[in-house]
């Protein structure tokens, strides 16, 4: 009555759970039930071989012995997922279940039936023995005091683990100093074989046992490992072919080697440097054969949102007009194309990505020259007739000078705004001026490119900068 009364609190217990949990981890749960079974699977395998060579029951009893007490196994990985948390009261929880889940597993024993050992020693002595003599003192270096200093060993390297943030080895590390204890407990006769489990709602337990530890693991996939983002890779990475998101189970075995530092607010990370990546930027040659190569043609980086400081202009045919006497702000919202400079403009192809070349470094596959191009583009047009130049201001973090020159594209022409050197302020914040070109007809500018080249070192990569705003000043000013 007791044990049924248990099964449906359990019950009651996964169907609140899955109310609560399982909306925010529905696109884990998948993958949650495969790392389940797959060391439930792993366990069994183990648990039934340790049978057979101890046992000498029927196959049948040794598989239904071994796949009931292997269903333990399965808490394993939410306990390991546990450890890798960023709360010590679910790394505390964690210790816990790794414990608990290796000690049911080691204290099982083979079913009752005649074992190998005890045929053995029946065919070495078919009669009684006379006289039975003391055993022998165990020496320092006896099996049991090896197994002692191996298990405090272990107890000690988890602890050490544990501290450093390296989950998985705790917890192999927990697992193996609990079976070590168990098994030298059950050695001295803790516990004697068993005959086949015949309890009621044994197989009931299982069966709750398995929807726990799925939907435990997917919630605890989703929080500690999707909401958080890819596990940062090494500074550089080097591919010939579109980044690709690290998988989810490299991610997990990532997180479970050692637990990164806790991650920023999305608004703060938007404003610092992120990781560097090298993405090979390939020449768009047209593809041939069926092992026609697939490289990255080039690379649009589009930053976060960022908010207005004017209201946009929503009258049908307006246009934006620069004042003659005052200066005009105009934050940078566009976007930056990276390509090679022997293509001359962005080719089809390229791929789109957030961020900006401040955060990230891209090159050429074969080291030839590389442009970074920041593009704001102006819906409607903006009349730039009576402007005498433009100032940019940029975040770079270049240490050697770069080239930058401004192009204004008008109706059916470009107009050149010069070339400036940048790079050579010791801080990282820079204006450059360029002046506008002095036509005799109207400049409706559709969009200014700004066009930054490096001029001998590292020319095969991209210039590691970020537009900040455009100020038009007027002419006379």
């Amino acid at each position: 009555m007791i044990r049924l009364l248990n099964l449906l609190a359990q019950s009651a217990a996964l169907a609140a759970g899955w109310v609560i949990w399982a909306p925010a981890g529905l696109g884990q749960l998948q993958l949650a039930l495969v790392y389940v079974l797959v060391v439930w699977a792993v366990a069994g395998g183990i648990t039934f071989g340790a049978y057979l060579a101890f046992s000498l029951a029927p196959l049948s009893d040794l598989l239904a012995e071994a796949w009931l007490a292997s269903a333990n196994a399965m808490w394993l990985v939410p306990g390991a997922l546990l450890l890798a948390s960023r709360w010590p009261v679910a790394v505390a929880v964690g210790v816990a279940v790794v414990i608990n889940s290796t000690r049911l597993l080691a204290s099982n024993r083979a079913p009752k039936g005649e074992t190998l050992a005890a045929k053995r020693r029946a065919a070495r002595h078919p009669e009684p023995r006379l006289f039975r003599y003391q055993p022998a003192q165990p020496v320092f270096f006896s099996r049991d005091t090896v197994a002692a200093m191996f298990g405090a060993l272990a107890l000690q390297t988890g602890v050490y683990a544990l501290a450093g943030e390296y989950p998985l080895l705790a917890a192999v590390s927990f697992a193996t100093v609990t079976a070590i204890w168990v098994g030298m407990s059950v050695a001295r006769g803790a516990l004697e074989a068993r005959s086949a489990i015949r309890v009621p709602f044994a197989a009931a337990g299982i069966l709750l046992t398995l929807p726990w530890t799925v939907v435990l693991t997917a919630v605890l996939l989703h929080t500690e490992i999707v909401q958080e983002g890819p596990v940062p890779e090494p500074p550089v990475i080097d591919i010939g072919q579109p980044p690709e998101a690290p998988g989810m189970t490299r991610r997990v075995l990532q997180r479970l080697a050692h637990v990164p530092p806790a991650p920023v607010a999305q608004a703060k990370a938007a404003s610092r440097a992120a990781k560097t990546v090298v993405t090979r930027v390939v020449d768009p040659g047209p593809a041939i054969g069926p092992l026609a190569r697939k490289g990255v043609p080039g690379v649009v980086l589009r930053p976060w949102p960022k908010r207005a400081l004017r209201p946009p202009l929503i009258v049908p045919g307006a246009r934006l007009q620069l004042s003659s006497t005052q200066p005009l702000g105009i934050p940078f919202t566009g976007e930056y194309e990276l390509y090679r400079t022997s293509s001359r403009t962005l080719p089809a192809g390229a791929i789109v990505k957030t961020g900006t070349p401040l955060e990230g470094l891209y090159g050429t596959t074969n080291g030839g020259p590389m442009d970074t191009v920041a593009v704001q583009t102006f819906e409607p047009q903006i009349d730039l007739t009576y402007c005498g130049k433009v100032l940019v201001a940029l975040t770079s973090t270049e240490a050697m000078p770069v080239l930058a020159s401004m192009q204004l594209v008008a109706e059916g022409r470009v107009e050149d705004g010069g070339t400036e050197l940048m790079g050579m302020n010791p801080t990282p914040e820079e204006t450059l001026e360029f002046q506008v070109p002095h036509t005799g007809r109207r400049l409706l500018v559709h969009a200014i490119r700004i066009l930054f080249q490096r001029p001998e070192l590292d020319r095969d990569k991209n210039v590691r900068v970020r537009v900040e705003r455009f100020t038009l000043v007027p002419r006379g000013r």
